[in-house]
């Protein structure tokens, strides 16, 4: 339902996780930001009570994010650590990898 013309959180992002293995690869796709980032985090604590071994994160989707987007990515990531389970970026949209490098935490989440 739109309110006061600003989309529900829905339309601004899609998340899909999908398990190949002991893999799940979450795809994010729209806006990573302080409006979507429950929706990604409820994605991610799902996704850990399956026991993955490893998450993936496919962000070549990613149009836009802030800090909050931002936030959201690293606190998956120490959820993760926490479980035993790896954490990457699989595939930074430039947004995602701009903002990555901006901060200097490329190597706690990028792939490569």
């Amino acid at each position: 339902m739109e309110r006061n013309g600003e989309l529900p959180p829905s339309e601004l992002l899609h998340v899909e996780a999908q398990g190949s293995g002991t893999e799940t690869v979450i795809t994010l796709e729209g806006d990573l930001d302080m409006s979507t980032t429950d929706q990604f985090g409820g994605c991610v604590g799902e996704v850990l009570q399956q026991h993955p071994t490893s998450i993936a994160i496919d962000a070549h989707g990613v149009g836009f994010m802030d800090s909050s987007g931002l936030r959201s990515l690293l606190l998956a990531r120490a959820a993760a650590e926490q479980a035993g389970v790896a954490f990457r970026i699989s595939q930074p949209s430039p947004a995602v990898r701009r903002m990555v490098e901006r901060t200097g935490i490329h190597a706690l989440l990028l792939d490569d």
